[in-house]
């Protein structure tokens, strides 16, 4: 029975109208006009300008894959044994790596999701139309189609050149095109879902399992607006970072809460054993970053060790390797960025510039030079390791402990000349890493004489030097 006066039911539960018409007008709006109106309203000519230049990157990617890369990595195949190539290939070892590889990637992407997601549109749209009473899983459509369609571009690409030139080079028969183009294209669509379900699991809700990764509209339906508000703020933050040089804010906006070991506390003594143990606490308490760092080392420490001790190994191996050594000695060196973070300032413990650094390449330089030794220790047991492969490996240790000095004291850079300044301020420590460590294997398998060697030997240490004279001066320039 219905109140007449209310329009609602006896029992009090007001659901609506017991029977007849509602009193006003009833106005069907239709979802996708809406958010189109909206759409206009919000970005105006500037989204459709957005997307004419999403294309035109994609077009640019495209052409750049198929003028340069195609070509660059049919050469380095061509100047390798092919058959020796062919094997080691179809090997369950490469196999292995290239299974680590991609599951390293798609673990990152997980991560990454945590702070910055696929779905991220403008504060405006979060702001005005996520609050409105229209499906999330709609009103965020399209930028989850962006991420996609960009995961399978990038994907495709990289199968289409890996393939093409296995093929090309007559390495493998035509079929490889094919199949790793598909490879690449399926790696590039489970990444961006691994991303995306990363960034649901940043806000507690109901559905939180690994089921979202094949519904994706339950999966947007679970971003929560206050997350992708953070995800927003985190992009503002890293772009500016990016534009003005300033690392320490984009590291502070990446990271995490301490969770672990939050009651274990320094012990006294000495200095320098203090700061170790300091170095040791900070990777307890984050041991995320520790399996990153030793991940990306396992991974570069496995390419490099085959790339030296392999005589017929291609000469793009020991670059290749350099990457991900690169990047997990620098995840293990968060003490020494915290370091530069502080340059300047009156250490608390009585230690100078030169020798706080040193004590801050400790740990990494143990963890990554344990990783390379164990290394040549296996690889010793399947053929021996030549003196060259040692020195090999002593020279990128080096210089990974020369170019992250650069890297953490590399200082402010000038913004007076441009993006390109910019671009050359930031790589150009892994650019000297990159170029000086693949020398040695390279001047090696080359035949050239004893003294060339030792002259690049001679560079490296000057590396070392720079390094610690970076620190030096940027603290002698804070301190005036």
């Amino acid at each position: 029975m219905a109140d007449e006066a209310t329009g609602t039911r006896s029992d009090g539960s007001g659901d609506g109208p017991a029977d007849g018409p509602p009193d006003g007008p009833v106005l069907e709006v239709d979802d996708d006009a809406w958010l189109g109106q909206a759409d206009w309203v919000i970005g105006g000519e500037a989204s459709a300008k957005a997307r004419a230049q999403g294309r035109y990157a994609a077009y640019l990617l495209l052409l750049f894959s198929l003028v340069y890369g195609f070509p660059f990595v049919q050469a380095v195949f061509r100047t390798s044994d092919r058959v020796w190539l062919r094997d080691q290939v179809t090997s369950p070892a490469a196999l292995a790596i290239v299974v680590a590889a991609v599951g390293a990637l798609m673990g990152a992407a997980f991560w990454a999701g945590r702070t910055r997601g696929p779905v991220v549109p403008p504060l405006p749209w979060i702001d005005l139309v996520l609050s409105a009473p229209v499906d999330r899983a709609l009103a965020l459509r399209r930028w989850w189609r962006f991420a996609v369609a960009g995961g399978l571009l990038v994907g495709g690409l990289l199968g289409l050149v890996l393939g093409g030139g296995l093929a090309y080079s007559e390495v493998t028969g035509v079929v490889a095109i094919p199949v790793v183009t598909v490879a690449g294209l399926l790696a590039g669509l489970v990444t961006t879902r691994l991303w995306l379900w990363g960034q649901a699991r940043t806000w507690p809700g109901p559905d939180r399992g690994p089921g979202l990764l094949w519904r994706i509209d339950d999966a947007l339906r679970e971003l929560h607006v206050e997350s992708m508000r953070a995800h927003s703020a985190n992009t503002s933050t890293l772009a500016g970072s990016a534009m003005t040089g300033n690392l320490r804010t984009a590291r502070l906006a990446l990271a995490p809460p301490v969770r672990h070991a939050r009651s274990v506390r320094l012990r006294p003594g000495r200095p320098i054993p203090v700061i170790v143990r300091r170095d040791v606490l900070g990777m307890r308490r984050q041991p995320a970053l520790l399996a990153d760092g030793l991940g990306l080392v396992a991974l570069g420490t496995a390419v490099l060790l085959w790339g030296v001790t392999q005589a017929a190994a291609p000469g793009f191996a020991v670059t290749l390797a350099l990457l991900p050594l690169y990047l997990g000695y620098g995840a293990l060196a968060e003490g020494l960025r915290l370091q530069a973070d502080n340059i300047g300032t009156p250490s608390l413990i009585g230690v100078d510039a030169l020798p706080e650094a040193a004590a801050h390449l400790v740990v990494p330089t143990l963890l990554t030079g344990g990783a390379l030794g164990g290394g040549l220790a296996l690889a010793s047991l399947w053929s021996p390791v030549t003196a060259d492969s040692v020195v090999a490996v002593t020279v990128v240790l080096a210089l990974l402990c020369g170019g992250h000095l650069l890297a953490a004291f590399r200082g402010a850079p000038d913004v007076r000349y441009g993006p390109q300044a910019m671009i050359a301020w930031y790589l150009r420590p892994s650019i000297i890493v990159v170029v000086l460590g693949s020398l040695v294997p390279f001047l090696t398998k080359a035949g050239v004489r004893a003294g060339w060697i030792a002259a690049v030997c001679w560079v490296v240490a000057a590396v070392l030097v720079w390094g610690f004279a970076r620190v030096q001066r940027l603290t002698h320039l804070h301190r005036a």
